[in-house]
């Protein structure tokens, strides 16, 4: 009677160790899976900021770029503004000339010089972009037997058109005018040829212009 019960008492036993392994068990798997879960849920988030960190990354590069592109197209649309025009004598009235040698007219007096190409203080246009420009210039002088109205427009040193006129007395006037070609650089001015004089006044008789026709 005693060994049965011995038996019967050890089968419970086993059976609750049994029980108590499987629930030890089951606890682990549970406690792996959520921590399996968790590391999961950590790498999406990981490469859900490393996904935005690009993004970001793009969009600040391409805000980058726009604004370089943004400021060449301003840089470019002002150089196509470009427009100057000036008289020679700022204020009073006198002649210059006659001299013995050829000398550079400054054109002191500007009404317009819309992208500031054309100096005041030296006479001289430089063209900022490569274009055909257009230039017109007017001269006046009172009448002479010895000594005419005349210009030369130059372009880097070079005669490009003359305008001249001589009559014995009275007032006379000459213009001329011309579209170039011009390179970045290139310098365009007037000169009063030798034994030459010209006159302004506050009517402003004697004037240069330009400005530039298209880009190239």
């Amino acid at each position: 009677m005693f060994f049965p019960l011995l038996l019967l008492v050890c089968s419970v036993s086993t059976a609750e160790l049994q029980v108590q392994s499987d629930n030890d068990i089951l606890s682990h798997v549970r406690q792996t899976e959520g921590q399996v879960e968790e590391a999961e849920s950590l790498t999406e988030q990981q490469t859900c900021t490393q996904d935005i960190n690009a993004v970001l990354r793009e969009m600040t590069a391409l805000v980058a770029a726009l604004k370089v592109e943004v400021q060449h197209l301003q840089k470019d649309n002002e150089a196509k503004q470009l427009a100057f025009s000036a008289s020679l004598l700022a204020s009073g009235q006198e002649y210059t000339g006659p001299f013995n040698t050829d000398i550079t007219l400054i054109f002191r007096n500007v009404v317009t010089n819309i992208g500031n190409a054309y100096n005041p203080n030296t006479g001289l246009f430089i063209a900022p972009v490569r274009g055909v420009y257009h230039f017109d210039f007017h001269i006046y002088g009172g009448g002479s037997t010895t000594n005419p109205t005349s210009a030369v427009l130059v372009k880097n040193g070079e005669q490009i058109c003359v305008s001249w006129t001589r009559q014995p007395a009275g007032g006379q006037k000459a213009s001329n005018g011309v579209s170039l070609l011009l390179e970045i650089g290139d310098v365009v001015f007037l000169r009063m040829r030798a034994n030459s004089r010209i006159y302004d006044n506050t009517d402003h008789h004697t004037t240069f212009s330009g400005h530039l026709l298209f880009t190239m």
